[in-house]
């Protein structure tokens, strides 16, 4: 399922993370449920050029997201922003 981030998060740059490839500003993250061993997509612009990113978290920040995501208030730039355990970049096409 997709989930954009708020037009406040993109806004003040939530949905902005540096990488060892680059700066990659994301448009929306793919997932269904919040679970330790999810892999969450996220599609945007690695340094301009379309990419996705897929990611895992890391297990000391998993907590706290599933807390937020069971409560209801998680927003897309606490799963963006927080450490991942490993990450994939996949350049793509443009549309």
């Amino acid at each position: 399922m997709k989930h954009l981030f708020s037009s406040g998060e993109v806004m003040y740059q939530k949905n902005e993370k540096q990488l060892a490839e680059g700066v990659f500003k994301g448009d929306y993250l793919e997932y269904d449920e919040v679970e330790p061993n999810t892999s969450f997509k996220c599609v945007g612009k690695l340094d301009e050029q379309p990419a996705e990113i897929a990611f895992m978290l890391s297990d000391e920040d998993f907590d706290g997201v599933k807390s937020r995501y069971m409560f209801r208030i998680l927003m897309q730039s606490d799963i963006f922003l927080s450490n991942w355990k490993s990450y994939k970049v996949s350049f793509t096409d443009p549309a």
